[in-house]
């Protein structure tokens, strides 16, 4: 969870935002979101959209047998949205390439640091920053 506020990882990693400061926390509203075009238009506003178009243009069709076995596509991973509870916010980011939308008591080391490489872009409501306290 430290590693989604250290810009240098983020970086390293190969996410591409324009936001001088980590970790990026959205208030309350954001989890109500059910439009692709709403959350698009917040992710420019927050500078993260080059990091969706980066997934965007780095998907690829699997090599081998998976491509058969409905695996055809190998789509680079985006910024997490990681909220309190789902309000409508999963139907809006669905269909954006490398997003993902998690709850926080669904949170696990996988989604956070994909391939074990810490330092995944994430976006943070409020709620589930407080949320998050709560579980400590």
């Amino acid at each position: 969870i430290a590693s989604t506020s250290n810009k240098d990882l983020v970086l390293a990693r190969g996410h591409r935002f324009k936001s001088s400061e980590l970790p990026l926390v959205v208030v309350r509203e954001f989890e109500g979101l059910k439009k692709t075009s709403e959350v698009k238009s917040v992710l420019q506003r927050l500078g993260v959209w080059s990091d969706v178009e980066r997934a965007k243009k780095g998907t690829k069709i699997r090599a081998g047998k998976g491509k058969r076995r409905g695996r055809r596509y190998r789509e680079p991973r985006g910024p997490l949205i990681v909220v309190a509870e789902d309000r409508g916010i999963r139907l809006g980011a669905r269909n954006l390439p490398g997003v993902e939308v998690v709850e926080v008591k669904e949170l696990n080391v996988e989604k956070l640091a994909p391939g074990g490489v810490p330092g995944r872009l994430t976006i943070w409501s409020e709620p589930a920053i407080q949320a998050l306290e709560a579980l400590k």
